[in-house]
């Protein structure tokens, strides 16, 4: 009977997780801005290419000095990709999943056999002869309580990392850019 009490005390623990889980959000969608001071085209071009993506990319040798990189066969665009590996971060990937010309380029990162896995994509628009680059990242995390209650420090941490991420593209771009 004892046994009984504290595997029903046990289910209802994890029972009132779930329910409580229930008010928590499960979609959500972050956005980041910057201003690049050169043209669309010119940004654009930049990032399809994903040779340049090691110069940005918080997975770079800054991250894991022990890391080396392998390009597919295609270098920009939709199906670039970029293989990395390394002693601290492991095996990973991006791949350019679609391409819009100056306009958006969504990607897949996939470490450690997908066990982390992401789609985000960048938005281009023109100000001017500037570039207001969009980072975004959204998502559904379903009914998993876990995922709901660490939901809003993951929307936390991303937001600070585009925010970081979004000012070294802008100079990694911009140090690229040939002023006339």
């Amino acid at each position: 009977m004892k046994l009984f009490k504290v595997f029903a005390s046990i289910m209802g623990l994890v029972a009132l997780v779930f329910l409580v889980s229930l008010f928590f959000p499960r979609t959500y969608k972050i956005e980041k801005t910057v201003v690049v001071n050169m043209p669309v085209y010119e940004t654009y071009a930049y990032l399809n290419s994903i040779q340049n993506w090691k110069d940005w990319s918080p997975w770079n040798t800054d991250l894991d000095s022990s890391m080396v990189f392998f390009y597919s066969k295609t270098k920009s665009g939709t199906g670039a990709a970029q293989y990395f590996r390394g002693g601290l971060v492991g095996v990973g990937s991006f791949r350019i999943t679609q391409s819009v010309q100056n306009e958006k380029i969504q990607y897949y990162l996939c470490v450690n056999e997908g066990t982390m896995a992401i789609t985000q994509t960048f938005n281009f628009k023109t100000v001017g002869q500037k570039t207001q680059l969009t980072w975004v990242d959204e998502g559904d995390v379903g009914y998993n309580p876990i995922f709901r209650f660490l939901l809003p420090s993951k929307i936390k941490s991303t937001e600070q990392g585009f925010e970081e991420g979004l000012n070294v593209i802008k100079k990694a771009a911009e140090k690229t850019h040939i002023y006339n």
